[in-house]
């Protein structure tokens, strides 16, 4: 079980830390764009199956994300409670997700409430990762590479997580979004879809929203343009550094000069 612990110097520690948020990062990215482009795109070009094609390639890359979810959490803790258990929770996530979203069977006859402990636990297991990346961004003496990666990370982390907390609220009460949204895949891509367009300040479509949605909306742009701010403010006060915390430089001492004394000539 050596495998669990990371026991990394300092400068390792560093660069362990920006090939994690790099990738998590990329990703992000992934997942997001297959979301949002690769059902039009498939039935575009005449694809047959096309759910089966996209869940497919979702189901991949979502458990290549919560792996590396888990991953970058072991930087943050040498708890191995909490590393073990977050691997277990993390596959027995994967596994509850793919039986409810096989794209070839269906193999839960009724995958709400299974989907809102999946969305649940997500959202609980980006939060803690959230908290802890922000202490470390935070941290320090300059603006390392590590910080940056991170910054991105925890930005795109947060409307993941608004994403999943959207999806429990649809399967909480359908129709949440002014439109009937089919349970599964389709409801957790609405989710998303209406995250990030909350965070990026754009108008989402739906219309006659519930209450609660257009309260949790607010709620996620207020907090998504505080870090922003915040974050801001903090690369602006500090040093740059060349991928490790910039050190204090040493100042040469300057020669002294002669003293023109008017009183001794």
């Amino acid at each position: 079980m050596s495998f669990l612990t990371r026991q990394l110097s300092t400068a390792a520690l560093q660069r362990e830390k920006l090939k994690d948020y790099k990738n998590i990062v990329a990703i992000q990215v992934v997942v997001i764009t297959l979301l949002m482009t690769l059902q039009d795109l498939l039935a575009g070009i005449g694809f047959v199956d096309i759910q089966k094609w996209v869940f497919t390639l979702f189901i991949a890359f979502a458990g290549f994300y919560l792996l590396l979810l888990w991953d970058m959490m072991r930087n943050f803790t040498s708890n191995m409670l909490i590393v073990r258990g977050s691997l277990i929770w993390l596959l027995l996530l994967f596994v509850l997700g793919a039986m409810g979203e096989n794209p070839f069977q269906r193999l839960l006859d009724n995958p709400r409430p299974y989907y809102i402990f999946i969305h649940t636990s997500l959202i609980t297991i980006q939060g803690y990762i959230i908290v802890l990346a922000i202490r470390d961004i935070f941290s320090g003496k300059g603006v390392t590479s590590d910080k940056l990666w991170g910054s991105a990370c925890v930005y795109l982390m947060m409307g993941y997580a608004f994403g999943d907390l959207y999806d429990i609220l649809n399967l909480l009460n359908p129709g949440c979004f002014g439109v009937e949204i089919p349970v599964g895949f389709a409801s957790y891509l609405g989710g998303v879809y209406f995250s990030y367009s909350t965070l990026g300040g754009i108008e989402s479509g739906y219309q006659n929203l519930s209450r609660l949605v257009r309260n949790v909306s607010v709620i996620e742009a207020l907090w998504g343009n505080l870090y922003l701010v915040f974050l801001i403010g903090r690369i602006l006060g500090l040093p740059t550094g060349n991928g490790s915390e910039t050190q204090p430089t040493a100042t040469v001492p300057t020669p002294p000069t002669a003293t023109h004394n008017a009183y001794t000539e």
